[in-house]
């Protein structure tokens, strides 16, 4: 639990974010240089790709401290509190600890702020230094690091990782990281270092070749969904999604995890994967059948096929490209065809919306566009333009909420909010807020 007592001040923080970063690792290592370099002191699995990579942390992080390891990990953007980005076996840093740790950064900003390399930092550099600066003070046994963005040039890439992951590959932040699947994989592949071992997910096969074209010159071990690791999804059940593993240290073995979504059975396998790679480099026993099994169900990531409410029924996801749009649709289709289905969206400036519009279009869902108070959305203006010129409708996204609450159909209708992590944030939080009020009347 996150102390109350103080809260994180994170004015001076806040002045640093920028919707346009100037990319390259030279402001990073200057700052971490004044910091004694803790980024070195830690064993690193450093995990990058489109989607997915959240919930393979989540995983990763059960199974690893199941293995009596002590586990830091770094994930961005933060659903519920900023502190929630920086955490260690699950627990966030306190605010207190925080607090101390920005002031550092802050006083290094004024003595050394007139230094030409620290020009032009990111919010995200800033929080990224912080969390390799907190693990190695915490002297943590193993720290999970998610790339922010691509990967060559991200400000997480100055580790010297133990493993190396990509999840996934698809067209996301295409105006940074390049308009194809091989340019963006090459962006990614960025994190391959030489000799480090690299697991690869579900990738499709044109950027899977420049990953493993990337590893090959680095003479990096690749170890591939499909090739190193067998994975087959069984089907759905209510508590989550079952799927078969096999790889070159398990037989093949029925496991279930806790998340919704036949594609987080690819995550969950991904993340066994690593783990039984980082316990074979580490000279640590490999997880039993039993564990494995205990840690996939006690894996819950916020904003990933959430049930935020049962009664109305209501979902939080934060799919926010095509990439993830298109699966989770099909995934909310397959788990409620007997209900109502019901979709509440919006997204940020620099995602491809028509595309998403368009997987809007195929689907058998009733679709209500909104909009969000945050200087990167889509502006009300052009949501409402965009539902005028698909025949979708648009609402303000708290009178829909509140409508939806006071539902006369709720067992007969299902609702998923998804789009944006950002948006998200601000949803969940209000929901829950609604909820305290109306158990709260109930009671009374």
């Amino acid at each position: 639990m996150i102390d109350r007592n103080e809260k994180p001040d994170l004015s001076w923080i806040a002045n640093y974010r920028t919707d346009t970063p100037n990319f390259g690792l030279e402001r990073m290592e200057a700052m971490l240089a004044h910091r004694g370099n803790p980024h070195k002191q830690l064993s690193v699995i450093h995990i990058a790709g489109t989607n997915g990579k959240g919930s393979t942390i989540a995983t990763l992080r059960e199974l690893l401290q199941l293995r009596g390891l002590r586990v830091g990990t770094f994930t961005s953007p933060y659903i519920v509190s900023y502190n929630e980005q920086i955490a260690i076996n699950g627990q966030a840093i306190s605010n207190q600890k925080l607090n101390q740790l920005l002031q550092i950064y802050k006083d290094l900003f004024v003595h050394q702020g007139h230094h030409s390399t620290f020009k032009g930092v990111t919010e995200f550099e800033i929080i990224t230094a912080l969390a390799y600066d907190y693990f190695a003070q915490e002297e943590v046994d193993v720290a999970i690091i998610e790339v922010g963005m691509g990967g060559l040039l991200d400000s997480t890439n100055v580790c010297q990782p133990d493993l190396t992951a990509i999840s996934t590959i698809g067209l996301d932040h295409m105006a940074l990281l390049g308009s194809t699947l091989g340019e963006i994989a090459e962006q990614k592949a960025g994190i391959i270092k030489t000799s480090i071992p690299i697991v690869t997910g579900k990738i499709d096969r044109e950027a899977l070749e420049v990953i493993q074209r990337v590893a090959t010159s680095k003479q990096a071990p690749t170890y591939s969904y499909g090739q190193s690791y067998q994975v087959d999804w069984l089907g759905s059940e209510e508590a989550g999604e079952v799927f078969s593993l096999e790889n070159e240290w398990r037989e093949s073995s029925i496991y279930q995890t806790s998340l919704l979504g036949s594609y987080q059975t690819d995550n969950a396998a991904l993340a066994i994967e690593i783990c039984d790679l980082y316990c074979q480099q580490k000279g640590l026993p490999l997880l039993t059948k039993e564990e494995i099994d205990r840690g996939l169900l006690t894996v819950a990531w916020p904003a990933r096929m959430e049930k935020i409410l049962e009664q109305p029924l209501i979902f939080l996801d934060g799919a926010h490209n095509p990439h993830a749009l298109s699966p989770l649709l099909a995934s909310f289709q397959e788990h409620f065809a007997s209900k109502d289905e019901k979709i509440l969206f919006t997204c940020i400036r620099t995602k491809a919306l028509d595309e998403m519009l368009q997987l809007f279009a195929q689907a058998d869902v009733s679709v209500t566009l909104t909009s969000f108070a945050d200087e990167r959305a889509v502006s009300e203006e052009e949501m409402k333009r965009q539902a005028f010129q698909t025949g979708l409708t648009y609402q303000p996204w708290k009178q829909y909420v509140d409508s939806y609450l006071q539902s006369a159909h709720k067992d007969q209708e299902v609702l998923l909010i998804t789009g944006s992590l950002y948006f998200l944030a601000q949803v969940r939080a209000y929901i829950l807020t609604k909820k305290e009020e109306i158990d709260g009347s109930v009671k009374n």
